[in-house]
């Protein structure tokens, strides 16, 4: 599979470098700003700086990213393998909002009390804002001692989200959603009932709306053809304008995403860049819990066990549940270390369990499938 193509918009800054500094430069303005702090600091003289070295030229392909002002940046503290430290760079953190207890009418008063959060879908699309513009750095170690930070770009692989018309009838304008907004969702469940022939199945019987998705995209265009994901969204959400304004404590559990990263470069570049060619598709849940009753899965535990998923800045993280991944080197990317094997081998096998129960064809991860390095199976 090509990498994404250079017309992209992820790719736009690709080819000049007006910002990136070598590791001696910046040593140097480093120490004269600590001069000028202390006082000490004079200015240099002209002949001073023409006895100066001349500056090297800038090296190419290094895009304006707030990642990149370390060239080579710190060996990780812990000992996790370099798919681990992928997975961790990744993994998109969003907003925490919390219905208000007024909004509450008919749940028990545990079910109030509780305030269960939630995140909305454009926040989640926010977060993928910087990394679809600059890419994404993640932190790798080359062996065994080489820091690199590789850059990924993030594409919207595949979407599904189901929702439950009771939930949507309990929107009210009080939490800041019009009846127009319930009533627009309300028609987008009746028009998918009218697409899929009224949810009958063969046998004659009718079954709930909830079983098909309100709204589903499955990316087929090759990776060169294709928009970084805000993009991708902002041309979905055209058409579909509640991609950005769903919640998901509107959404069913069975609602999900697959995001495909594709390399775009490194810092420092070298010999081994080839080594790093691997590309990943990784699934997250889009709904959380409202109550209760509401079933748990790994993604979106009940009410009272979300507060492991926040993470130090009090965002909800949405983990990966499952993963594909598309000339993957054993030697770089996989760890000695038994426990962190059994992860992504069983983060494999959820993604295969997750498509196969929904009987969801997604073309990119049959690609990703029948391509796959089984090395680390």
């Amino acid at each position: 599979m090509a990498g994404p193509s250079s017309s992209s918009r992820g790719l736009g800054g690709v080819g000049v470098d007006r910002f990136y500094s070598p590791p001696h430069v910046r040593r140097q303005q480093q120490e004269e700003q600590l001069q000028r702090l202390k006082g000490h600091h004079r200015p240099s003289s002209p002949a001073a700086q023409a006895q100066r070295p001349p500056a090297p030229p800038p090296k190419p392909s290094v895009p304006a990213t707030p990642d990149a002002a370390a060239a080579a940046p710190p060996p990780p503290e812990d000992e996790a393998g370099n798919l681990e430290r992928f997975l961790r760079s990744t993994t998109p953190s969003v907003p925490v909002q919390y219905l208000p207890k007024t909004s509450m009418r008919g749940w028990r008063i545990a079910d109030a009390t509780s305030s269960p959060p939630y995140f909305c879908l454009g926040d989640l699309w926010e977060a993928f804002n910087e990394w679809s513009f600059y890419g994404r750095g993640v932190p790798l170690v080359l062996n065994g001692s080489d820091s690199v930070i590789q850059y990924y770009v993030p594409y919207l692989s595949a979407i599904q989200l189901y929702a439950d018309p009771l939930k949507l009838s309990a929107r009210t304008s009080s939490e800041g959603s019009s009846e127009t907004d319930v009533d627009r969702l309300r028609g987008s469940l009746e028009a998918t009932c009218r697409l899929e022939g009224g949810f009958q199945r063969d046998d004659g019987e009718m079954h709930s709306p909830s079983t098909r998705p309100i709204f589903e995209y499955l990316e087929t265009d090759p990776p060169f053809g294709r928009e970084p994901l805000t993009d991708k969204v902002s041309i979905l959400a055209s058409k579909f304008p509640d991609l950005k304004t769903l919640r998901s404590c509107d959404l069913l559990p069975t609602s999900w995403m697959s995001v495909a990263w594709y390399p775009i470069y490194r810092i420092p570049t070298g010999p081994t860049l080839k080594d790093l060619d691997a590309c990943f598709l990784t699934f997250h849940y889009l709904s959380t819990p409202t109550k209760d009753t509401d079933p748990a899965t790994p993604a979106c535990p009940r009410v009272g066990g979300l507060n492991h998923c926040m993470d130090a800045a009090g965002k909800l993280i949405l983990p990966v549940f499952g993963l594909a991944s598309y000339k993957l080197r054993s030697s770089i990317w996989s760890s000695n270390r038994p426990e962190e094997q059994q992860h992504a081998a069983s983060l494999m096998q959820a993604a295969d369990d997750w498509l196969r129960h929904r009987q969801v064809y997604h073309p990119d991860y049959r690609f990703f499938l029948t391509h796959y390095n089984t090395a680390l199976r």
